[in-house]
């Protein structure tokens, strides 16, 4: 047989590996640290022991060392032996279908547990056992497929790791819950769980964990991407975390509203780009703009998220050839070296991944100085006419950023009144240039790093 090479290995007592369409990568993970491990999943791979009965696409992970070169550690997080019922415990569980990875926790997926109600499975590497989901009121509530996501954070203290999982057909409108990993027991215990707002939606079918206000715990984004108006615009709910794991909802993000696009189908934490100090996250919408895909980009700040998108990446701008970009993104690294966290996002349609490279941010610093009052009794000034009132300014400007030019071009313009005026009304406040009263100054300037220059200006008020 052609296929005999990918069967019939043991895995087990009464396990016997079927790698034929497995899905090998359907979810990727990383380790954070520097010589992280990778965790990489398959879903539909099955255990064939008992192939007089039903298949048991049990799924199952790798541990791969981060040169991806070496053996690594595999993972059948539903293998159970002497198991051989479809659907009803494991039999049918697709673990890996998403995977999570912290420095001491791997957490898997698993949609298809009992009868597709869905676990979530959480191995501590330190103590080599698993957390076990005990919750029957969860567990007993089949097609939910919780699991269908996983991630991970920060939320109920900065120095703890709680899992969170998505059930995207949880009452058919989707739920998200959040587990606290209790290491006495050994069990999954929830502290917080939220649902979606309409029929259909797929609420929990994308989740990215974010400190987006920079205050040491996690936030919460949920997709919806089937979330419709009309059909499947998509939209994206942010929970911010106001401490000790209750999360509150902030709003909810749409992207461009495009009709189809899927907006939420992934999210991705993309660390500072703009180096505000705040993280952003980037959003796909893969099959906006007739399958050619976008990415909308965020900017974390200190309420949460600002509600605007601040970039739009169109997969037809980058490459006409492009199908579903946006259907998987990953960000968080350097890959350029200067600095700033790159993004790579796949277009799984077209067998391409697109790698999109953050440029230097340049903070230009403007200070602008008056005096604290002026006397209108006694004019300083003389207009070649009549005695006027006057008063001197001074602009200074810098810049900084990291891994920025040695200097910088910057032309400015500085407007003495910019207050609106009646049609026909004349401005209060005029520079004075060469002998010349204008409204506006216009200038170029050669600025040097950290190195700040100022120019001078006189001003007569009318």
């Amino acid at each position: 047989m052609a296929r005999a090479k990918n069967r019939g290995a043991s895995c087990g007592k009464t396990c016997r590996e079927d790698r034929d369409e497995e899905w090998m990568g359907v979810s990727l993970a990383r380790q954070p640290k520097a010589d992280g491990r990778v965790l990489a999943c398959a879903h539909r791979w099955k255990n064939i022991y008992y192939e007089t009965d039903h298949i048991l696409p049990h799924g199952f992970c790798y541990i791969i060392p981060s040169n991806l070169q070496a053996k690594g550690r595999t993972l059948i997080p539903c293998y159970e032996e002497y198991k051989k019922k479809y659907g009803e415990e494991h039999g049918s569980c697709q673990a890996g279908i998403a995977g999570f990875f912290t420095e001491e926790l791997v957490v898997m997926g698993a949609p298809g547990s009992f009868y597709w109600a869905g676990t979530v499975k959480v191995l501590n590497l330190t103590a080599n056992t698993y957390f076990k989901l005990n919750d029957e009121v969860i567990m007993n509530r089949r097609y939910t497929y919780l699991g269908y996501a996983v991630t991970a954070g920060h939320f109920s203290h900065p120095s703890t790791v709680d899992v969170v999982g998505g059930a995207p057909q949880d009452e058919g409108i989707g739920k998200v819950y959040i587990f606290r990993a209790d290491r006495r027991s050994g069990t999954l215990i929830k502290i917080f769980q939220a649902s979606g707002k309409k029929m259909g939606s797929y609420f929990g079918s994308s989740l990215c964990a974010v400190d987006l206000n920079g205050d040491g715990l996690s936030d919460l984004l949920v997709g919806a991407p089937m979330f419709s108006e009309i059909r499947d615009e998509g939209q994206v709910t942010v929970f911010i975390n106001r401490g000790n794991g209750a999360l509150e909802e902030q709003l909810a993000l749409t992207g461009d509203g495009v009709y189809n696009a899927h907006f939420g189908e992934s999210i991705a934490s993309l660390g500072d780009l703009d180096d505000d100090g705040f993280p952003d996250v980037a959003i796909g919408a893969p099959k906006e703009d007739d399958f050619m895909g976008a990415v909308y980009i965020y900017h974390g700040d200190v309420s949460g998220i600002i509600p605007q998108y601040s970039m739009k990446l169109s997969g037809r701008k980058i490459n006409p050839v492009l199908r579903m970009f946006g259907q998987s993104i990953s960000g968080g690294i350097d890959m350029d070296g200067n600095g700033y966290p790159d993004v790579t996002i796949g277009a799984f349609m077209s067998d391409s991944v697109v790698l999109v490279r953050a440029k230097p941010v340049i903070t230009v610093d403007v200070s602008i100085f008056l005096p604290g009052s002026i006397n209108i009794t006694a004019p300083q000034c003389h207009d070649g006419q009549q005695p006027v009132n006057c008063l001197n300014v001074t602009a200074c400007f810098s810049f900084h950023g990291k891994h920025v030019p040695g200097e910088i071009g910057l032309n400015y313009v500085l407007t003495a009144d910019v207050a609106k005026k009646e049609k026909g009304q004349l401005p209060r406040v005029y520079f004075v240039l060469l002998g010349e009263t204008v409204g506006q100054v216009t200038e170029k300037l050669l600025l040097a790093h950290t190195e700040e220059m100022c120019h001078h200006y006189t001003a007569h008020v009318k």
